[in-house]
């Protein structure tokens, strides 16, 4: 087995400086043949070009004497302000125009008929302006003369650019005629370049694609025979010090380093294995645990509750007829038998409200009218999923905590809403509050490595069977402020196991 070499010339022979060269020669060959491509082009372009900024230039010139005339006869005629506006829109205009013309003695003659036109459109404007001046001044005679030498010599300049028109046309074919005679020699020259770099490259191309694909072709079945799992499949030697001989050397000490590791692999796999299967053992372990753990926690009733619940069954047993009592004894097993759910754990949100609306009622029953309670339920949440027994238990908190020594009772409102991806399900009273401390202690029930033990069916056990059953996805949330009442959110995502619709 052979390390790979680093050869430090490898960089002033190898493949990519080869390459480089041959592509350099074959670019120049085809720079050379779109240069003189380019440039003919560009001659025609010229030519074309002057052919139409000329001839644009004239039109727009008689364009906008035309207009000019037509205002200032306008004006003349009705003296109407509309034609007179339009008339100084366009003279100034035409003067612009006039203002680019030549003005200096040439030997060109189209040149020294712009110098001609440029007097002529000079001698307009005079003539044109001081008709308007005349007009109103109501000098008659002097608007009537004016007028006709500026028409006259708008026919003038009518004339002179439509001559010039013709020159710069003249001139532009000319251009063309002879562009148009060395354009054979251009395209013959340049489909030889073409032809030249064409071969050049077919030739650059099939050589270096050997050179380069006939090793990396071997490179090639070595690594297939790699992936079928044969490491020492045999690698034919590569005599060039070129890139491919580092690769060359690089995947030969691969197949030994890999048939090293592969060894290692299998002793490693065979540890891994077997502390996995430790782990699993560890994991179903703990997951029976907390399994055990939350199945005791729902079948906890408050035995004070029940007690009291009883006891008053048997007060309106004495003081009222069987079919009242019947009902009152119906609602209270209906109750009993919802807080012993088996340990599937999850109920519909629907369910869970059914659950408050019967303890409530049982509530009525003991107390009458001194606690009011509130129900606000959206119906697109009553098809979702919810750990059982988690409401129940904040209401019970709320009438024998929250309103402890309240003779005058108070409010408690119920509450089930979608928001966003999570349920948000809370119980809110008017209550005397809750401490900071008493809310940090409520919470850290959250924590399932927290062993503190705890006791009855209360905010401290909804606390941990959120966390329990929903893997510590869900959470309870907890406002409160001594003397102004507490709120309790239980927030489950709705995502998770058991909270799908």
């Amino acid at each position: 087995m052979t390390a790979p070499r680093w050869n430090k010339g490898l960089w002033n022979k190898g493949l990519r400086n080869r390459i480089i060269a041959n592509s350099v020669v074959i670019l120049l060959v085809l720079v050379v043949a779109t240069s003189y491509t380019a440039v003919a082009s560009l001659d025609l372009t010229r030519s074309i070009e002057l052919l139409f900024r000329n001839s644009v230039s004239m039109e727009q010139i008689r364009t906008t004497l035309r207009e000019t005339q037509e205002n200032l006869t306008g004006y003349l005629s009705a003296k109407n302000s509309e034609s007179l506006k339009d008339f100084i829109r366009n003279s100034t205009l035409l003067s612009d125009m006039s203002g680019k013309l030549n003005k200096e003695n040439k030997t060109d003659e189209a040149l020294l008929l712009e110098k001609d036109l440029t007097c002529l459109i000079d001698s307009y404007l005079t003539s044109a302006e001081g008709a308007v001046q005349a007009k109103r001044g109501r000098n008659v005679a002097q608007y009537v003369s004016l007028y006709e030498d500026a028409r006259h010599t708008a026919s003038l300049i009518d004339f002179l650019s439509g001559k010039m028109d013709s020159i710069y046309l003249g001139q532009s074919l000319n251009g063309f005629a002879a562009f148009k005679t060395n354009i054979g020699l251009a395209i013959i020259s340049n489909g030889v370049l073409l032809l030249v770099a064409f071969l050049l490259s077919l030739v650059l191309v099939a050589r270096y694609s050997y050179t380069i694909t006939e090793p990396l072709t071997k490179l090639s079945l070595a690594a297939d025979a790699v992936a079928r799992g044969e490491y020492d499949h045999p690698l034919p030697p590569y005599e060039r010090d070129d890139e491919i001989r580092t690769l060359h050397d690089a995947f030969d000490h691969m197949q030994f380093s890999i048939q090293e590791a592969f060894a290692e692999l299998k002793r490693k796999a065979e540890l891994e294995r077997s502390l996995m299967e430790e782990r699993m053992r560890v994991l179903t372990y703990q997951h029976r645990l907390k399994d055990a753990e939350l199945l005791a926690l729902q079948t906890q009733i408050n035995p004070h509750f029940l007690y009291n619940t009883l006891a008053a069954g048997w007060q309106l047993a004495l003081a009222e007829g069987n079919e009242r009592t019947a009902e009152f004894l119906e609602k209270l097993a209906a109750f009993i038998r919802y807080t012993l759910k088996p340990s599937t754990r999850f109920v519909l949100v629907s369910e869970e409200i059914e659950c408050v609306r019967q303890y409530i009622w049982l509530l009525k029953m003991r107390f009458g009218e001194r606690y009011r309670f509130r129900i606000e339920a959206q119906d697109e949440v009553l098809g979702y999923e919810t750990p059982a027994l988690i409401l129940q238990p904040l209401v019970e908190n709320a009438v024998v905590h929250g309103f402890k020594d309240y003779e005058e009772g108070g409010e408690i409102i119920v509450s089930a809403r979608l928001e966003g991806d999570s349920i948000r399900l809370s119980v809110s009273d008017s209550g005397k509050g809750m401490g900071k401390e008493e809310i940090a202690i409520a919470l850290a029930a959250a924590d399932l490595e927290d062993t503190t033990p705890q006791h009855g069916i209360g905010l401290h056990n909804v606390v941990r069977r959120v966390a329990l059953a929903t893997a510590e996805q869900g959470k309870v949330e907890i406002q409160s402020e001594l003397g102004h009442g507490t709120r309790v959110t239980i927030i489950l995502p709705i995502g998770i196991k058991g909270l799908n619709q």
